[in-house]
């Protein structure tokens, strides 16, 4: 009875400690076919912690229905552990002023430890040429 008692232990300790886990396994082509439009983009980082947590991996931008700007940002969490953050994309016109609209809005995102996701938004304004990504440490 106690070595089934102490085997069941241990099972439930290595379902627990399993159930922990928070680093993400991803699978992909070897060669992708996509061929991204990346651009080049500059950081400000004013939250050093968030810094060094979430790693930007790149910057992808196309248009869409013929004269959308639609971008898209590969991040990273850099940490073993899970977290949340709260983003919102921005854009701007030719003359550098906000163009607003609803895809402005703050939006939550869960990360899994070592977890690498692609975030997005279409511009709603065909004047809109520029972006800011802003991402806040989430609660």
């Amino acid at each position: 009875m106690k070595s089934i008692l102490a085997a069941a232990s241990v099972l439930a300790g290595v379902v627990f400690l399993s159930g922990c886990a928070t680093n993400v396994n991803t699978v992909s082509r070897s060669e992708p076919l996509a061929s991204p439009n990346m651009v080049s983009d500059k950081r400000v980082v004013t939250d050093t912690s968030l810094g060094r947590a979430i790693r930007i991996v790149g910057v992808n931008e196309s248009v869409v229905s013929g004269n959308l700007k639609k971008v898209q940002v590969t991040i990273e969490n850099a940490k073993d552990n899970a977290r949340v953050i709260n983003y919102k994309f921005e854009w701007t016109n030719e003359d550098g002023m906000a163009t607003g609209g609803v895809t402005e809005t703050w939006k939550t995102l869960p990360l899994a430890g070592r977890e690498t996701v692609s975030i997005s938004a279409v511009a709603t304004s065909p004047k809109a040429v520029d972006f800011t990504l802003k991402l806040l440490e989430g609660k």
